[in-house]
Order: C-alpha cells, then sequence, then structure tokens
C-alpha cells in the first residue's frame, strides 16, 4: 500500500472561462471533501482500518480508481473542534474520472457492503474544483503533513483570475528564496455554510516545514514587491489540520 499526502481544493465550473489579459492559465482538478464523526467507540485508528477494505475494493475495479488520490486529515488548530472530527479528501484530474468512480461506487454490491460498515458519519460531502499555485516539496511515502484552509474575500472589481496571477507571481519569488509551500485556491460547487467568495489551502511536506516557512515569511517575504503586489483579497478564519496521506495515483 502506498502512502502519500496530498491535498486540493477548488474552483467551480463558472470561473474556468479565461480572458485574454490574464497572466496564466490555471491548471485545475477536482476535489471531494468528506467532513463528518466517529461513530460510538470508533476512532481514527478505525477509520484508516476501514480505509485499507475499501482500497483492496478499488484494487478489484480495473483502473476506474488509478487517478485518485485519497487524504485523511484531523483538524489541530479550529475554533470550533466540535464541528467534525476528520476530513477525508478525495482528488481527481477530471469529473470523468470521479463521476466515473462514484458510479462505480454506487452500483456494486461489494461496495454497498462495505460501506455498511464504515465506522463513521458524515455530516457534509462537498465537491470542489481546485488552481494550483505551488506545490510542496518533493513528497515521500508514509509522511505526515500539515494543511491550513482560509476563507477568502474579493475586494469589488477584482476576479479569481486577478489573485491568481497575483499569488502565482508571489509564489515563484517566493521559491526562489527557499518557500516550500503547497498552495490552492478553492470553491465547492456545493452550498456550504460559509459566504467566502473562495478558499486558499495553504500545506506542506512535514508538519516542522510549516513553522519554517513561516518564519521564512516574515523574515524575507513580507516586505517584497511580490508580497505588496497581492492586493485585492483577504483571507481569515483559518482551520489547520494534520494529514495522512492513504493513496497516490497509479
Amino acid at each position: 500500500m502506498k502512502y502519500l499526502m496530498i491535498f486540493s481544493l477548488a474552483f467551480s465550473f463558472n470561473i474556468f472561462a479565461q480572458e485574454s489579459e490574464n497572466k496564466y492559465e490555471p491548471v485545475s482538478n477536482k476535489a471531494e471533501y468528506f467532513f463528518g464523526t466517529f461513530n460510538k467507540g470508533k476512532d481514527l485508528e478505525d477509520l484508516m482500518d476501514w480505509y485499507d477494505d475499501f482500497a483492496d475494493w478499488t484494487d478489484d475495479q480495473g483502473d476506474t480508481w488509478d487517478s485518485m488520490t485519497v487524504a485523511i486529515l484531523r483538524p489541530q488548530y479550529s475554533s470550533d473542534l466540535s464541528s467534525h472530527d476528520f476530513m477525508w479528501v478525495n482528488t481527481w484530474p477530471t469529473p470523468t474520472a470521479q463521476f466515473a468512480a462514484l458510479e462505480n461506487w454506487a452500483t456494486d454490491d461489494d461496495a454497498i457492503d462495505l460501506f455498511s460498515d464504515i465506522p463513521i458519519t458524515n455530516t457534509a460531502v462537498v465537491d470542489t474544483w481546485q488552481w494550483t499555485v505551488s506545490e510542496p516539496a518533493a513528497l515521500e511515502a508514509g509522511m505526515v503533513m500539515y494543511a491550513a484552509y482560509s476563507e477568502c474575500y474579493l475586494e469589488e472589481g477584482v476576479t479569481l483570475n486577478n489573485v491568481y496571477d497575483g499569488y502565482v507571481d508571489f509564489a515563484k519569488f517566493a521559491k526562489e528564496n527557499g518557500d516550500t509551500v503547497g498552495r490552492k485556491l478553492i470553491v465547492p460547487t456545493t452550498e456550504t455554510n460559509s459566504d467566502a467568495d473562495f478558499h486558499r489551502l495553504m500545506y506542506t511536506s512535514s508538519i516542522s516545514e510549516m513553522g519554517v516557512n513561516a518564519d521564512r515569511f516574515w523574515e524575507k517575504l513580507a516586505g517584497s514587491e511580490a508580497a505588496q503586489n497581492m492586493q485585492g483579497w483577504e483571507c481569515k478564519n483559518t482551520t489547520s489540520y494534520i494529514g495522512y496521506g492513504m493513496r497516490v495515483p497509479n
């Protein structure tokens, strides 16, 4: 079994129209977020054990699930730790791959039986698109990672494409100065309780890397021209997670 952490979040279809003045054309993918609580007497270890059974089932489904990535995350810093015990994230390269797997999951008798034994209760399932701003340091099997999700808001007249262009420029400058943070911009296609215009994900290949990169930002990057050019949007209400990678694409 291969273990690796990849986090992904995303943009809805209506923002994919690119105007001629956009500097960068984003690379997009799909992501599914499952939020929930552990059933009575169950915990994270039980969920990971159940994942092993799920992975065995997917291995018997031909190439239907080969392009999926899976990560299981637990909240670390949050203003409301009671809202959910875990977040399960699936990422897909395209809607075609995502919905082919969903059809397989919904119609296979063994999958239905497997689902009946799951040790959690989902309280929300959010479908999303994502745009990649930067990649983290090289990921290795078995690594435990850190991820921070924030609610973000646009000022009047600013578009997500404007945000993306400036953020990519900053990420390139940051990388030249040793930065190793992965960054995503996110918009759900499913209704949520948030009034944010989009969400931002920042993640690192290890927990300690997030601290190193935070120090680097304030010491080397915060006062840079690239940072000052990221105007017209702000992020707040951050929830952070420790994540465990469970699957990478074959």
